[in-house]
């Protein structure tokens, strides 16, 4: 909410928009005002304002004329300042532009006439404190020729014109906390991220696309794996009247060298034996009997390696559900390899 008063002078142009009229000095007469504004929000407001004061007039014979007149109004206001500029608590200058409606009365202490007019101008606000306005308000009131003062009414063209300029003060009640608008360059940085977030969400669509494809070519890992045990599940039944370890039906599970670690193709191997023991009558036990290199490593880190890998594999079963009474777990360390087909034996035997 804004209270202004102020004052200042005024110029009637009564005759072909002034033209027509004496000496520039002989028409200037003085007038004060009055309002109050409402600002809806840093752009938009509503002025209820008061002006009045004395015309002074004269026509080109100089004959001089002079009559009261007021004109209360209504008027809409906007601030270009915070329309164009985004809106800034510290700003200094202001401009608004305003126009609106209301009734102009003349010839107030000699048998007064009103009639509509209409008004427009611009306000130049300067801040001279946390409260206090200073401004410069240069506006023209716009009505019907014959509702000029009587003294000119009859030679008045077809619109008559008092233009005014005044100087006041403004103080302001209530003030608002308006959220300040953003800056360019904030607006610049918001829009650098959205693009970046476009390019981001385009390489991810791409990733997808990467993704999906790895997915598939683990799928065929996945199955050539349990393809490859289940032809080991069938030589080692072959090879059973050629070694002398009974590996009827059983699984073997490999390591790297020095390492415990389950590899995928290890897992594959055991979710099958998973589903076999799970299969498999009540009350029958497995035995877990993990192998060491004899080629690398002495007696004792064998020994401890291949009870590592058995207890490996002995862990992943009962994680993935097989009861801990149907199993047991042995390393045996360093022995000589079992297959024919791998000189080395980095190996757990389920049995």
């Amino acid at each position: 909410m804004e209270l202004t008063i102020g004052g200042g002078v005024t110029y009637p142009a009564w005759n072909s928009w002034g033209s027509n009229q004496g000496k520039f000095g002989d028409n200037i007469g003085w007038t004060a005002e009055i309002a109050a504004t409402k600002w809806f929000n840093p752009i938009v407001g509503a002025r209820l304002q008061a002006a009045g004061g004395e015309l002074n007039m004269s026509n080109e014979a100089h004959d001089k004329f002079s009559s009261y007149w007021i004109m209360p109004h209504v008027d809409g206001v906007v601030n270009l300042s915070n329309w164009l500029g985004g809106y800034r608590d510290d700003r200094v200058y202001y401009a608004k532009v305003f126009a609106g409606m209301g009734v102009s009365i003349v010839d107030v202490s000699d048998g007064a006439s009103a009639g509509f007019a209409f008004d427009a101008g611009m306000n130049h606000t300067f801040r001279l404190g946390s409260a206090l306005d200073l401004n410069l308000e240069m506006k023209t009131f716009v009505c019907s020729g014959r509702d000029m003062p009587d003294a000119v009414s009859a030679d008045a063209g077809r619109f008559g014109q008092i233009y005014s300029v005044t100087l006041g003060l403004t103080y302001r009640f209530n003030k608002k906390n308006w959220s300040a608008a953003y800056s360019q360059s904030d607006v610049d940085g918001y829009l650098a991220a959205i693009a970046a977030l476009e390019v981001g969400l385009a390489e991810s669509m791409g990733n997808e696309a990467a993704l999906v494809e790895r997915i598939e070519q683990q799928q065929v890992a996945h199955d050539n794996v349990v393809r490859e045990n289940r032809e080991l599940r069938t030589e080692l039944v072959r090879e059973e009247h050629i070694h002398t370890n009974n590996v009827i039906s059983s699984s073997a599970v490999f390591f790297k060298i020095n390492s415990a670690e389950l590899s995928d193709q290890a897992k594959a191997t055991l979710q099958l034996v998973v589903d076999t023991i799970k299969e498999s009558p009540d009350g029958t036990n497995f035995t877990i009997v993990g192998h060491a290199d004899a080629d690398t490593g002495t007696a004792e880190f064998n020994q401890a390696l291949s009870e590592r890998r058995a207890e490996t594999v002995y862990n992943y079963l009962v994680e993935h559900g097989v009861s801990k009474s149907r199993l047991h777990w042995k390393g045996v360390g360093a022995t000589d390899s079992i297959f024919p087909v791998n000189n080395t034996n980095r190996v757990v035997i389920i049995q």
